[in-house]
């Protein structure tokens, strides 16, 4: 009898510590309560590149921080593995050339796939991937196994801060503007001319100059050759700071960007807010997507001029400034990065309640 009655206070013991169990654990489901230890947002650092801090709509830092750019520096290892084991997590972020795919650029040092900053698997690293791509496939293998969204910090332009001009368009100096930095002194190709695509920027040139009279600003390459036919028709400006560079979209009426190896070109967006058309080239690596009907147009090296032709016919009739504010800006691209945080990290380890904040956005 004494044994069947151990037997039965044994079971029930059984039972009892497993709905104490159940308790706990459905306890830890509705309050959030983990196991990770969550850093308030006044105990958080601001990281310096390759990080990105994220940020609430009250100006509260997030505890997941973008990675925007492979880790060339040798404490860079560490200052994510510190802020890791302080509860900060990480999302990854194509900021910088094809990151996380290897830089198609020739003059980097990210270029060569034994340099030591590919020895580190970025894709371990993060939640989830913020991409600028129109094939992600090719940068970010499906073997990743992570989140990704379309989401680029060009997306974040300040439309209430850049205003357009009330100069009217057939009024400006300059019929474009062009940022294609020069390498040196020597104007010799480097990196810069890479990533602007200057060697055949420089054909497309020609035909805007030669055979449709286009007056050019160009930032960046003073001193330097251009073609012939532009000689009389552009104005060359050395490197600008950013308060100087900044008024000269009041002076011209579209952006050329004949880019390549750029992934989030903010001075497409900023263009835009200022009421510029898009002249852009298809095989861009980021910012393709701006390009719609209402805000101006892409081409390829085969149909230039004939791209360039129905542009300049159209130019009036793009709105390149309300197509961004209706489609971008921290209003639209904010909810969808906190969605896409939301997807990827559960509630119980962040340190904001994201059911009470409208939108995320880096702190560009």
């Amino acid at each position: 009898m004494k044994t069947k009655a151990n037997s039965k206070i044994s079971i029930l013991l059984v039972i009892g510590l497993i709905g104490l169990i159940i308790i706990i654990l459905a306890l830890l489901k509705i309050y959030g309560i983990s196991k990770f230890t969550v850093p308030s947002p006044a105990t958080l650092e601001v990281m310096k590149r390759p990080f990105l801090n994220i940020y609430d709509d009250q100006d509260r830092k997030l505890n997941v921080v973008f990675i925007t750019h492979p880790f060339t520096r040798d404490e860079t290892i560490k200052e994510y593995e510190d802020a890791k084991a302080k509860g900060v997590q990480f999302l990854g972020m194509s900021s910088y050339c094809e990151f996380p795919g290897i830089v198609s650029n020739p003059h980097d040092i990210l270029h060569d796939p034994n340099n030591p900053a590919w020895k580190w698997d970025y894709f371990k690293m993060v939640r989830g991937w913020c991409h600028c791509f129109k094939r992600p496939e090719k940068f970010i293998p499906s073997s990743s196994n992570i989140p990704l969204a379309l989401i680029s910090e060009s997306d974040f332009g300040n439309h209430k801060q850049h205003q357009p001009s009330t100069i009217p368009m057939k009024e400006r100096e300059y019929d474009f503007i062009y940022v294609c930095l020069k390498d040196n002194d020597k104007c010799e190709d480097g990196w810069q001319a890479y990533n602007r695509n200057w060697d055949k920027a420089k054909e497309y040139l020609d035909i805007m100059c030669e055979k449709y009279k286009l007056k050019g600003l160009l930032i960046g390459r003073i001193n330097c050759e251009i073609p012939k036919s532009c000689h009389n028709m552009m104005e060359l400006t050395d490197f600008q700071e950013y308060h100087q560079f900044i008024g000269n979209y009041s002076k011209c009426k579209f952006i050329f960007l004949p880019n390549y190896c750029d992934a989030s070109p903010r001075v497409m967006t900023e263009a835009m807010c200022f009421g510029l058309p898009i002249l852009v080239n298809s095989e861009i690596v980021g910012g393709w997507k701006y390009v719609a009907p209402e805000t101006g147009a892409e081409f390829t090296h085969e149909n230039f001029e004939d791209t360039l032709k129905v542009f300049l016919e159209n130019l009036e009739n793009y709105r390149p400034r309300e197509w961004f504010i209706a489609n971008y800006g921290v209003e639209n691209a904010g909810p969808r990065l906190l969605e896409f945080v939301r997807q990827c990290i559960p509630q119980n380890e962040l340190n904001l309640d994201l059911s009470k904040v409208k939108w995320l956005k880096p702190g560009i």
